[in-house]
């Protein structure tokens, strides 16, 4: 149980929601509350005395091409985004995330905001220079301001936002489904476990781009990773984990046998983008 009494908060918009987080101290957004409501039930170190759901936000829901782009609204399950087709890179990397019933409560944006280190939803959204749309409360009785910004602009081992920052949809350009694409996870036990590592790559004209996960406590690309497999291919190896930094050494892995799977998951990307 949650030993707290918690005010429930289901507002209709965007404004809305900030409104209430404003006017709510220790509010906390909600959407698949796949996070939220298991920290809370562990540990009464969690200031949570407000839930937020967003799932009413039509914004938030959003699936669909909007002028050049395609827009994907942060409320969404994993299993909503998976079933389309509309970025099959996207969709093979949510599929490989827990399993299904699990996938029909963890949202988009929940799994690129969350609090653990794997947030594997992000790599294709961070490799097709996505940006995200998002909304800050009012500021002393001025109106919310809403922002669209680049996934890579806020995106620094984590999402980093302002606070009361509701994040509302993702949208990549229109021709970044269309890429080439590889992805490739590695896990220790059964398919749904967590990774290991995972990496996609995706190959825009003569430019190779490449994300990880898994392999540090946060998602990565690196520009000069990218550069440097895209002008050297497999011989740019070492240069690519120079990039990255050293990869981490945990209960499940150690580093010497990431970098082995890394190796060979971007060998055999080059091959088949090739």
């Amino acid at each position: 149980m949650i030993a707290a009494d918690i005010t429930y908060l289901r507002p209709d918009t965007a404004e809305e929601a900030v409104d209430a987080w404003s006017r709510h101290e220790g509010a906390r957004y909600l959407a698949g509350g796949t996070e939220i409501t298991p920290a809370a039930r562990r540990t009464a170190a969690l200031d949570l005395r407000a839930c937020i759901d967003i799932k009413r936000i039509a914004e938030a829901n959003v699936h669909e091409m909007c002028g050049d782009r395609l827009c994907l609204g942060a409320a969404l399950s994993l299993s909503d985004v998976a079933a389309g087709d509309a970025f099959p890179l996207l969709n093979a990397t949510l599929r490989g995330i827990a399993d299904h019933s699990v996938r029909n409560r963890l949202t988009l944006g929940g799994n690129v905001a969350g609090l653990l280190p794997y947030r594997e939803a992000a790599l294709p959204l961070l490799l097709a220079d996505a940006t995200v749309r998002s909304i800050v409360p009012a500021q002393e009785g001025a109106q919310a301001i809403r922002r669209e910004r680049k996934l890579r602009e806020i995106f620094d081992k984590r999402l980093v936002l302002a606070p009361g920052e509701l994040v509302l949809s993702f949208c990549v350009p229109i021709e970044a489904p269309e890429w080439p694409w590889s992805h490739h996870r590695k896990t220790r036990t059964s398919p749904v476990d967590y990774p290991l590592v995972t990496a996609g790559m995706v190959r825009d004209g003569d430019s190779i781009r490449l994300a990880i996960a898994g392999a540090h406590p946060y998602p990565v690309r690196s520009d000069a990773a990218d550069a440097a497999l895209s002008k050297d291919g497999p011989a740019a190896l070492p240069a690519v984990f120079e990039a990255f930094g050293p990869l981490r050494a945990d209960s499940r892995a150690s580093a010497e046998y990431r970098v082995a799977l890394l190796k060979n998951m971007i060998r055999a990307s080059l091959e088949e983008l090739a």
